[in-house]
C-alpha cells in the first residue's frame, strides 16, 4: 500500500526540483511520456542522437531508454546515453519492450542491462522473463504471461 503522505511529499519533492529526464523512447510512448513528465513537475528532453549523449546526459537528473522502435541509429544513441549513465553514475530506467519477440531486441535489453546496469527494469511479465533467461512464447509487446505467475519463488 501507497503511504498517502509519503506520496504527497515525493511529488513535491518532484516539482521542487523540476529535474530534466531524457528519453529514448518509442514513437507511440514519446508524447505520452512528455506529457506525464511535464505534469509531474519535471521537463523531458527526447534524443536519439548518439553524438549528443555525454552532453545530454551529463546535464540530466535521469535517463529513460524504451526499446520500442529500434533501429540500428537509435541503438547506437541508447548504448552511448547508457554508457554515459554509467558513467555519471545517473540512474536510469531499462523498458525492454517486445523483448523475446525478436533477437534484435532481446539481444540489445540484455547488452543495456550487461554492461551499463540500469537502476530499474521496467517491463510487462513475458519481458521480464525473457530477459532473465526462462522460456516464453512471445505475443510482440503484449505480455503471454501474467505477472501473478510464481515463476520467481
Amino acid at each position: 500500500m501507497i503511504d498517502k503522505s509519503l506520496f504527497i511529499a515525493d511529488c513535491e519533492a518532484v516539482r521542487s526540483a523540476s529535474p530534466l529526464v531524457h528519453n529514448i523512447t518509442n514513437y507511440v510512448a514519446m508524447n505520452i511520456a512528455a506529457n506525464v513528465l511535464l505534469a509531474s513537475g519535471a521537463s523531458p528532453l527526447m534524443s536519439f542522437c548518439p553524438e549528443e549523449m555525454d552532453e545530454i546526459v551529463a546535464i540530466s537528473s535521469a535517463l529513460v531508454i524504451n526499446i520500442g522502435c529500434l533501429d540500428r541509429h537509435e541503438i547506437e544513441g541508447m548504448k552511448a546515453a547508457a554508457a554515459a549513465a554509467h558513467r555519471l553514475s545517473k540512474p536510469w530506467v531499462l523498458d525492454p519492450v517486445g523483448a523475446g519477440a525478436s533477437n534484435i531486441r532481446t539481444q540489445t535489453a540484455l547488452e543495456l542491462i550487461k554492461e551499463y546496469h540500469p537502476t530499474v527494469i521496467r517491463g510487462n511479465a513475458s519481458e521480464i522473463m525473457c530477459i532473465a533467461g526462462l522460456a516464453i512464447a512471445s505475443k510482440g509487446v503484449d505480455s503471454s504471461e501474467s505477472s501473478s505467475n510464481n515463476y520467481f519463488i
